[in-house]
């Protein structure tokens, strides 16, 4: 598990929506977490500015399950970053990223115990 939040002031097109979908996979990959885990939210157009800097800006939440290693945390910041900024056409400065460490994560009822390396 790894659950992404994107949301972005740019409204997407079809193609752009899905091609953050994949990116998040791959990153997820990074972090050692299965395709088949990961669950993605994208919020486009939405009414997000970041003080008086014109242009597009972008903020994802990531919460996942366990503390991942600091590097394997970078690169996927570095990859997931990148690709949003790229995609979602962000001004420099202009993408927020959180990554949360769950403590504790139900799926349909059932605790999911983190993997361990």
């Amino acid at each position: 598990m790894p659950y992404v939040n994107i949301v972005t002031s740019k409204t997407l097109e079809p193609q752009e929506v899905q091609a953050l979908h994949e990116s998040v996979l791959s990153a997820a990959a990074l972090l050692g977490k299965p395709a088949a885990s990961v669950m993605v939210r994208v919020q486009d157009g939405a009414t997000l500015q970041r003080g008086q800097t014109p242009g597009h800006c972008a903020y994802c939440d990531v919460q996942v399950l366990g503390q991942p290693a600091p590097e394997a945390a970078d690169a996927f910041a570095q990859r997931l970053c990148a690709d949003i900024a790229r995609i979602a056409q962000t001004s420099p400065g202009s993408l927020y990223l959180n990554l949360g460490a769950m403590a504790l994560c139900y799926t349909d009822g059932t605790l999911v115990k983190p993997r361990t390396a």
